[in-house]
């Protein structure tokens, strides 16, 4: 079940010395890992949290519960913990679940020879749903730049259409007329000017695909940047225009 071929980084809190040692030397045997003990919550707060893959927490500590040590750990960090307790604390225990533990194992001969499993199993699990939640998170990213592209398209392509569709108005008018000069020359004016709109939009498209950073996971900022490319596109519609004129 070993999903990494570092050492597994392990956090041992327990004030209980002999205890500590022997989790210790259980998970060593059992498992390729990096054992770092801390015999209570002022030694804990000299730890690098980021630094461990899991957690062993005791639940009584000489300075701390392991409900406060949990919400300490839980604001940094989202690794597994595991609450080691003793039978007296158990209905305790169970309800630090709720809270953020991942797992919780009551101390006795028995159970301390399960601790190598829970441990690899659940830095196993945490591993599968972090990868899950990333997996999700880069599609949704994706979904949202191929939401926001095809918009964009969808904007610049109706300018096109636009000017794609009086170019060929015009040349129809001119095969009907084609000894008409006025016509003529109002069918190239307006051949040019379209033309030069039809090359500012396609411009406009290769700047957004070359500038396009997308952070957001969601659709709500799409509108705003759709209004602002539209925006900008009817100003220098508006200059080619008057260019035109003049």
């Amino acid at each position: 079940m070993k999903v990494s071929d570092k050492p597994l980084r392990i956090l041992i809190i327990e004030d209980d010395e002999d205890h500590a040692f022997l989790e210790s030397d259980i998970l060593t045997d059992e498992l390729d890992c990096r054992i770092t003990v801390a015999g209570s919550k002022e030694e804990y707060e000299k730890v690098t949290i980021a630094e461990q893959d899991i957690v062993l927490l005791d639940f009584n500590l000489p300075d701390a519960t392991g409900g406060e040590l949990l919400h300490l750990i839980r604001e940094k960090t989202d690794i597994p913990v595991i609450i080691i307790t003793a039978q007296k604390d158990l209905k305790i225990a169970i309800e630090t679940l709720k809270e953020g533990a991942s797992d919780f194992l009551e101390k006795s001969p028995t159970n301390i020879k399960l601790l190598p499993s829970i441990v690899e199993k659940a830095h196993a699990l945490y591993v599968q749903e972090k990868s899950a939640r990333e997996q999700l998170k880069e599609k949704e990213l994706l979904d949202t730049k191929v939401e926001t592209l095809r918009q964009v398209l969808t904007t610049l392509s109706h300018y096109i259409n636009n000017s794609t569709t009086t170019i060929s108005g015009y040349a129809q008018l001119v095969q009907q007329f084609p000894n008409d000069r006025n016509k003529i020359d109002k069918f190239a004016n307006i051949s040019i000017k379209e033309t030069r709109k039809i090359t500012f939009v396609l411009k406009e498209l290769e700047q957004f695909v070359n500038n396009m950073e997308i952070k957001t996971t969601n659709y709500v900022d799409i509108p705003n940047a759709m209004f602002n490319i539209e925006e900008n596109i009817q100003n220098k519609m508006k200059e080619i225009e008057n260019d035109s004129d003049s």
